[in-house]
């Protein structure tokens, strides 16, 4: 996720040396809003040995590639939105999404029942069969 590049030229756009004390590169990623994970990366990719990536690689394995939930916080800083969701409102939501798919489904047979007596009204009157049958007396 994060490229060695993109830090570098981060820092000196903001007029830090990327060979900078790691305490001078942190507070300026925490002025820029930066999550204490994100720039905890940010200093290991700094840092790391341009042929051997295996912290670059165990830090995004650790991020990307695990089944704990992301906090609220990490969601806000990737999609760069404030969302504030509470168990209220996902219930809600869930319930009002069930009940609007039974509606469908509930029109859905309905509309296929009458499609299938108006086709077989029609079939009977156009073989002249059942009610439609013409007797010879």
């Amino acid at each position: 996720m994060f490229q060695k590049t993109h830090i570098e030229k981060f820092l000196e756009i903001n007029g830090v040396a990327p060979s900078a004390p790691d305490d001078q590169i942190k507070s300026v990623l925490l002025s820029a809003q930066w999550h204490k994970e994100d720039v905890e990366a940010a200093i290991l990719v700094l840092r790391e040995n341009p042929e051997d990536h295996v912290t670059r690689v165990d830090s995004l394995h650790k991020v990307f590639r695990t089944d704990e939930r992301m906090k609220p916080e990490t969601i806000s800083a990737l999609l760069g939105i404030e969302m504030d969701l509470s168990p209220k409102d996902l219930s809600t939501q869930k319930g009002q999404t069930q009940n609007f798919l039974s509606l469908q489904i509930l029109f859905i047979i309905l509309f296929s029942v009458l499609f299938a007596g108006g086709f077989l009204v029609a079939s009977m009157y156009l073989l002249e069969m059942g009610p439609f049958h013409q007797t010879i007396v």
